[in-house]
């Protein structure tokens, strides 16, 4: 019993002296190089914990999300998932540096598209940077936080307004519109895809199918062949197809990129 206690006390005697409180606002970086992203900014009188080892004049610490982060299309599943194992990216790049690697239980939710070979998404997880000491602390000068990038102001096609048919909706369904981008294209294929559930798909560029779209809530002032085979910007909430295969997005606006 008296082992026990005696590491149970070392343990506590160790985490105090790991941890520090900020004496001032501080900004958390992905790398040891003030030239990458901030991921977080903590405040004066926030508590670090030191997380590992870290080179001469920097300290490696744990931060807590939620981030703004991105992930290739193909890592995202037909059920908006963050593939097991995929890269997470501070920017939408694939030179950007790698926030962290995607864990089973991680909590992810997609907020959008980045052109077209990048998924935005919001990421809850506790993730290691780096903070500056000594004579590098708070040296540069404070970087933007990122922002959801977002289409400019184009008058709409379609409206919330317009009447439509009632679809099946599975229990995941999200009430929150999307802002997507991609390829619109005809879903009816003679031989891969006779018989689609809806007309209309979005895909990225290498041709793959991210959703399916349906067209019924917008009221079109141009044709919609005007938009065929052509880079759209759409918005829309987001569901799962009624058995659950594939992805389907209720378009409410739609504008040529």
């Amino acid at each position: 019993m008296k082992t026990k206690i005696i590491i149970l006390t070392l343990a506590l005697a160790a985490a105090r002296l790991a941890a520090d409180t900020l004496a001032t606002d501080t900004a958390v970086f992905i790398q040891t190089d003030p030239k990458t992203p901030v991921i977080a900014r903590l405040k004066a009188g926030s508590t670090v914990i030191t997380a590992g080892e870290a080179p001469a004049g920097w300290r490696r610490v744990n931060v807590s999300g939620p981030f703004e982060a991105y992930v290739l299309n193909r890592d995202v599943t037909k059920g908006l998932e963050v593939r097991e194992g995929a890269s997470i990216y501070s920017a939408p790049r694939k030179d950007a540096p790698v926030m962290t690697t995607a864990a089973a239980g991680d909590k992810t939710e997609v907020t959008g598209l980045h052109g077209i070979d990048w998924v935005q998404i919001k990421l809850e997880k506790t993730i290691q940077g780096f903070i500056a000491v000594g004579e590098t602390a708070n040296t540069p000068a404070p970087a933007p936080r990122m922002q959801p990038v977002t289409a400019a102001p184009v008058t709409p096609v379609g409206s919330l307004a317009a009447p439509g048919r009632p679809v099946a909706i599975t229990g995941d369904t999200s009430d929150l519109p999307r802002s997507l981008a991609g390829k619109l294209v005809l879903a009816r294929r003679p031989i891969l895809n006779p018989n689609p559930p809806y007309d209309y798909q979005l895909v990225d560029s290498s041709g793959r199918r991210f959703a399916y779209v349906d067209t019924q809530r917008l009221r079109l002032t141009d044709k919609i062949e005007t938009y065929l085979e052509r880079f759209i910007s759409i918005t829309g909430t987001v569901r799962n197809t009624v058995d659950g295969k594939d992805l389907v997005i209720s378009a409410e606006s739609m504008t040529l990129k």
